[in-house]
C-alpha cells in the first residue's frame, strides 16, 4: 500500500484552554448529522485562521471530495470530521465567532452539524442550494483545528463517483429524515484469545472498504501445517491493533482484492469460492496451528484498528506458512489458533436447550422446598416457584416467587422476572461432565426417573437428582459440608 503524505495548512493562531474537553470518536466509516439544538459546545482551545476560506457549493447537486487527515504531533491521531456550512461572513478569522461555528452555533450558520469518521473523504449534495463550506478536525485530546489544503476540499467532475461509505446530505436538509451510517465497531478479544465467527453471525461491515492489489492470500498446501505473521504495530491514525481476521477460501477461488464491492462480500464471509466461518484472533496470537491431515486451500490475513479500520495484512514472510511435523510443537505458541478437525467450524457459542427441556415449555411449573441446616443453629425451610413465561431461539423469560414454609406469599419480597440463555459462550477449556447413573426416585411432588450425578470440591458433596424426561429439572439435590447441609426437593409440578 501507498503512504500518502498531504501537506495540509493547519494554522492555530491563538491557543487557550477553554474547559473540560470529552471527546467522541467515530469509527471507520460512520457519519451523522447533529442539530444545532443537540450540538454540546465546544470546550477545546481557541481556534482561528483568516485564510481558512470556504469552499462554495454551486447550484445544484454536488459531489465533495476531500483527503484524509493524518495524526498530529501534539493533539494525536484524527477520532472525527466536522463538516461547517453556512455563509461566508468572516467567522473564522476571530476567536469568539471561530468557538461558535466548531460548536454548531454560529451566525449565519446551517442549523446542523455534519460529523464523520476521520476515513470518510467524500460529501454528496443532491439539493440546489449554494452555500460555503469549511472542514474541521477533532483529535483525540478534544481539539479541533481547521482542514484544508491546496488541493481541497474541491468539487469532483462527476457525482456518480460516490462510494457507498459517502456522506450524503438529506434531501430538502431536513433532519427527521435524515440518514446516517453507524460504521465498522471493533470488537476486540481477551488476551490469547482466538474464535470461529460463522457466517450465520458474522455482522454486516460498515467501515469504510479498503482495495489493495498486494492483499492476493497465501496459499497453503494438503497436509498439516504451522501458520504465523509478525505481530502489527499501533498506526498514527488509526490507533493500536484489535484483532487479527483470517478468511479462508478455495485454492482456485477467484481474486477479489481489486473490487471494493466483493471485498465487502468477504468481509461478511459472503464472497465466491469463500468459506462460511472465519477465525478471529486477539492482538498477541500469531500461529494458527492445522494438524488436519489433508486439506488444500487459500486464506488471506487481515487486521483492525481500533479506529473501525479494516485492511489486509501480506508481505513478505507474512503470513508463512510450513509443513509441521510433531518435532516441531516447541515452536508453537500456547495461544495458537487451532484449525478446526476436519475443517468443520464451531460457533463460538453453543445452544444449550438440550440441557434446559423443563424450561421450553410456556406455562410450565415447579415449586422447590429448600431447607437449610447448620450444626447447632437449627434449620431454615423456605419455598420458591419457578413459572415459564415465554421462550424464542434465543432465551426463556421466567419468574420466580419466594414462598414461606406454609407456601405464601412472603410479604414485602416481589416476584423476579429473569431469563435464561440459551445460546451461551462455548468453553474455552471445557470440563468432563461427571458420571451419571440412572435411579429413580420418589418425593413429594411424585416419582421420576431421574439421572444421579456425584460431585466433591470446595469442601462441599454435591449429590443430584435431575429429570430424564424433562432436562434442568432438579427433582432432588444435596449439598453437605463440615457443619452445612441443604436439601432441595421438587414438591409440585405442573407439566
Amino acid at each position: 500500500m501507498r503512504t500518502m503524505v498531504w501537506m495540509l495548512c493547519v494554522l492555530v493562531c491563538g491557543v487557550a484552554q477553554a474547559g473540560v474537553v470529552i471527546p467522541v470518536e467515530l469509527k471507520s466509516g460512520a457519519w451523522e448529522f447533529v442539530a444545532r439544538a443537540q450540538a454540546p459546545e465546544y470546550t477545546g482551545p481557541d481556534c482561528f485562521n483568516p485564510a481558512w476560506k470556504p469552499l462554495l457549493k454551486p447550484a445544484g447537486p454536488a459531489l465533495i471530495q476531500w483527503h484524509a487527515p493524518l495524526a498530529h504531533p501534539r493533539h494525536g491521531r484524527p477520532i472525527s470530521l466536522r463538516v461547517l456550512l453556512g455563509e461566508d461572513n468572516g467567522w473564522y478569522a476571530t476567536a469568539a465567532a471561530s468557538r461558535l461555528w466548531l460548536s454548531g452555533k454560529g451566525e449565519g450558520q446551517r442549523a446542523f452539524q455534519a460529523v464523520c469518521a476521520p476515513d470518510i473523504t467524500q460529501m454528496l449534495d443532491e439539493n440546489s442550494e449554494t452555500y460555503g463550506l469549511w472542514l474541521a478536525v477533532e483529535y483525540q485530546d478534544g481539539t479541533r483545528l481547521p482542514f484544508y489544503g491546496a488541493a481541497f476540499p474541491t468539487l469532483a467532475a462527476d457525482g456518480k463517483l460516490a462510494a457507498d461509505w459517502c456522506l450524503r446530505m438529506p434531501a430538502g436538509y431536513d433532519l427527521a429524515a435524515a440518514p446516517s451510517r453507524p460504521g465498522n465497531q471493533p470488537q476486540s478479544l481477551g488476551q490469547g484469545q482466538s474464535r470461529v465467527v460463522t457466517r450465520e453471525r458474522a455482522a454486516a461491515f460498515g467501515g469504510k472498504v479498503w482495495t489493495w492489489d498486494k492483499w492476493i492470500g497465501v496459499e497453503k498446501a494438503s497436509g498439516p501445517a504451522l501458520i504465523s505473521w509478525p505481530r502489527a504495530t499501533a498506526d498514527a491514525e488509526n490507533g493500536r491493533v484489535v484483532k487479527y481476521i483470517v478468511y479462508f477460501g478455495k485454492a482456485d477461488a477467484l481474486p477479489f482484492n481489486g473490487d471494493a464491492a466483493k471485498v465487502k462480500q468477504w468481509l461478511e464471509l459472503k464472497g465466491e469460492g469463500q468459506w462460511d466461518w472465519c477465525l478471529e484472533c486477539a492482538p498477541d496470537v500469531s500461529q494458527i496451528l492445522d494438524t488436519n491431515a489433508e486439506g488444500a486451500w487459500r486464506f488471506w490475513l487481515a487486521v483492525e484498528f481500533e479506529s473501525g479500520k479494516r485492511v489486509g495484512y501480506q508481505g513478505a514472510n507474512c503470513p508463512k506458512v510450513v509443513p509441521f511435523t510433531e518435532s516441531m510443537r516447541n515452536l508453537v505458541d500456547k495461544t495458537a489458533a487451532k484449525m478446526p478437525q476436519g475443517y468443520k467450524a464451531e460457533s463460538d457459542k453453543m445452544d444449550i436447550r438440550g440441557r434446559l427441556g423443563a424450561y421450553l415449555k410456556v406455562g410450565r411449573q415447579w415449586t422447590t422446598r429448600i431447607t437449610s441446616k447448620v450444626v447447632n443453629a437449627g434449620e431454615n425451610v423456605s419455598l420458591a416457584r419457578t413459572e415459564i413465561l415465554s421462550v424464542s431461539d434465543e432465551f426463556v423469560e421466567y419468574r420466580t416467587t419466594e414462598l414461606d414454609a406454609a407456601g405464601q406469599a412472603i410479604a414485602g419480597v416481589e416476584p423476579q422476572t429473569l431469563k435464561l440463555q440459551l445460546q451461551v459462550p462455548r468453553p474455552r477449556d471445557p470440563k468432563p461432565e461427571p458420571a451419571a447413573t440412572e435411579e429413580t426416585i420418589t418425593v413429594q411432588a411424585g416419582t421420576f426417573d431421574c439421572l444421579r450425578t456425584v460431585v466433591e470440591g470446595l469442601g462441599a458433596r454435591t449429590i443430584t437428582w435431575m429429570s430424564k424426561r424433562f432436562p434442568g429439572l432438579i427433582v432432588k439435590q444435596v449439598v453437605t459440608g463440615e457443619t452445612t447441609e441443604q436439601v432441595q426437593e421438587l414438591v409440585e409440578f405442573k407439566e
